[in-house]
């Protein structure tokens, strides 16, 4: 079910039970790639792990805690972005992203995210909109910080990642500060 149309190319819709196949394949395929950064990827051991993980996303979205869609690529899953955390009467989420290795490089993500904080903006009444990276990621990093986000604050040791803690940055966008030239 698409709820937000980036583009020609890119399309952001809600996970059906039925596309956990394909979204187990896609993490499987990618879980080297992904698992350098998402402390979740030893979990996804099968389709049928997807069932009580789709099922919450369903439960986020009917009570205005999240968010999550998949980023669909010419018709293709190739990755998930959302609001992963909703702050409901607060105006306040956190929005996450990950790709597979072969759709990255083509701009995916960036208009993904970008489409996302409209719609928070505009549609969901949200006041600021965060994103969370690991300080050495990047990739990911490029994301707010190409729109304009504010680094708010390097939290030290702030997740486990399978064998070590790692430092990540709270980024910040205002809705005040989502300036024209991002729109």
């Amino acid at each position: 079910m698409t709820i937000i149309k980036i583009d020609e190319d890119i399309e952001l819709g809600i996970v059906q039970m039925e596309e956990r196949f394909k979204l187990f394949e896609t993490v499987d395929k990618n879980r080297h790639h992904l698992r350098k950064w998402l402390p979740w990827v030893d979990h996804s051991t099968s389709p049928d792990s997807y069932i009580t993980v789709i099922q919450a996303w369903q439960e986020n979205i009917d009570r205005g805690t999240g968010l999550e869609v998949a980023i669909y690529y010419r018709g293709e899953l190739c990755g998930m972005t959302g609001y992963n955390m909703m702050a409901p009467g607060q105006g306040r989420a956190q929005i996450g992203y990950w790709i597979s290795k072969d759709a990255e490089g083509k701009g995916i993500v960036k208009r993904a995210v970008k489409g996302l904080i409209d719609y928070g903006f505009d549609r969901l009444g949200l006041n600021r909109v965060e994103i969370i990276c690991g300080d050495k990621n990047y990739r990911s990093r490029a994301i707010p910080e190409a729109f304009g986000f504010a680094q708010e604050a390097v939290m030290a040791e702030y997740e486990f990642l399978y064998d070590h803690y790692h430092d990540c940055i709270l980024y910040r966008m205002l809705k005040k500060d989502w300036v024209t030239g991002n729109k």
